[in-house]
């Protein structure tokens, strides 16, 4: 039987953010510098939980592209005048997402517009924090479901306050032998106010006294292997970059010629031709801001996809450079992430009570950390 174990994951817990504002939980004495996967927390989750790079378990990006058409190819039937931004067609989207196709992790339409939503495909159809989540990849949670060993999750349909008081509670009742919880309420404030904002040392601080408290529980209860880790880091924003007059003035047409997808830190592009995929590859290598991929460095990242599915350019930004305006909105944020694994303030952090693989792992032996024996298995094929 596993020993008992306490995992409490931490969106945006990264390792320069951790050294700079000291936290150091009491009791979790060892400490690993985590590098991170490209992309954004659905893959870094996805990571985690599978031990399998992006390309292995399939889950790079919440959208890929699906130019046949996606599950929201019907817009397509309605008159243009139709903005994707009217309350009641998000709601039917959001319905016609989950109750039709089947969708039921998380997921966001954000600002994406409506001649691009009926070509795009959500790829994460279902929850990750439940077994079978991140089929047909297995996950810590499969392994432990088909072991029988009792266990309880909080994600992060929960409320944090409420996700902390459970985990202390049922940990001194000591009925299962895994916990797994997830926090983003550090990611939010990140977002909002930037690294070195006194409310985010403030929520630091909170959690750092939850952990503490939690560990005191365990230890009541008959002790716990404890992790509190991050799926990636954080960097503050100090310029942005514009790509769409430029692509704009291309003259290609979507879909075309090719489907855009503009992430905050990524631009992404499906071309249906030579000359708009040269057309387009140009401008984006000498775009400020950032630089074009290269397939082969994709591929060394762990990140991409078969056939496209995830674009055949990828711009990827400077650290601390957002591309803005996106699919994501128009909005200003103070720190961002998605940046290449390598930045600095893109590493996570992983603290424990418990041996580490190392004081410098990657983010794919995690899980191997958390459930020892754990054989990663299933994935895409490549």
């Amino acid at each position: 039987m596993i020993e008992r174990t306490i995992v409490i994951l931490i969106d945006a817990l990264g390792f320069e953010l951790c050294r700079a504002r000291g936290f150091a939980p009491a009791g979790l004495d060892r400490r690993a510098r985590v590098r991170t996967v490209l992309g954004f927390s659905q893959a870094a989750i996805a990571t985690i939980l599978t031990g399998l790079a992006p390309a292995e378990h399939g889950l790079w990006m919440m959208y890929a592209f699906r130019p046949e058409g996606g599950p929201l190819r019907w817009l397509r039937l309605l008159p243009r005048s139709v903005s994707a931004r009217r309350r009641w067609l998000r709601r039917l989207m959001e319905w016609n997402l989950r109750r039709v196709h089947g969708v039921r992790g998380y997921f966001s339409l954000y600002d994406v517009p409506r001649e691009i939503l009926p070509y795009l495909d959500l790829p994460a159809r279902g929850d990750i924090f439940a077994p079978g989540g991140a089929a047909p990849a297995r996950t810590v949670l499969d392994a432990l479901a088909d072991a029988g060993t009792p266990m309880r999750v909080w994600d992060y349909r929960v409320d944090e306050e409420r996700s902390f008081d459970e985990l202390e509670t049922a940990v001194s009742e000591g009925r299962e032998r895994f916990f797994l919880l997830y926090a983003a309420g550090l990611d939010s404030d990140l977002h909002r106010y930037g690294t070195a904002d006194g409310r985010v040392a403030a929520r630091l601080e909170a959690y750092g006294r939850r952990i503490e408290r939690i560990s005191d529980a365990a230890r009541r209860s008959g002790g716990a292997r404890i992790f509190v880790l991050g799926d990636h880091g954080m960097c503050d924003v100090r310029s942005r970059v514009d790509l769409m007059p430029g692509v704009g003035r291309l003259g290609l047409s979507i879909p075309g010629d090719y489907i855009p997808f503009y992430d905050s830190t990524m631009a992404r592009f499906r071309a249906f031709s030579a000359s708009a995929r040269a057309r387009l590859g140009e401008l984006l290598a000498a775009a400020p801001g950032g630089r074009l991929l290269g397939e082969d460095e994709l591929r060394s990242l762990g990140a991409g996809g078969a056939g496209g599915r995830y674009g055949d350019l990828v711009y990827l930004a400077d650290p601390g450079v957002v591309i803005a305006p996106s699919h994501m909105g128009a909005g200003a944020v103070a720190a961002m992430h998605g940046y290449h694994p390598d930045a600095e303030d893109m590493y996570s952090v992983m603290l424990s009570n418990a041996p580490l693989p190392g004081e410098e792992i990657e983010l794919a032996s995690v899980a191997g950390a958390i459930l020892p024996g754990f054989v990663p298995g299933g994935g895409v094929a490549p």
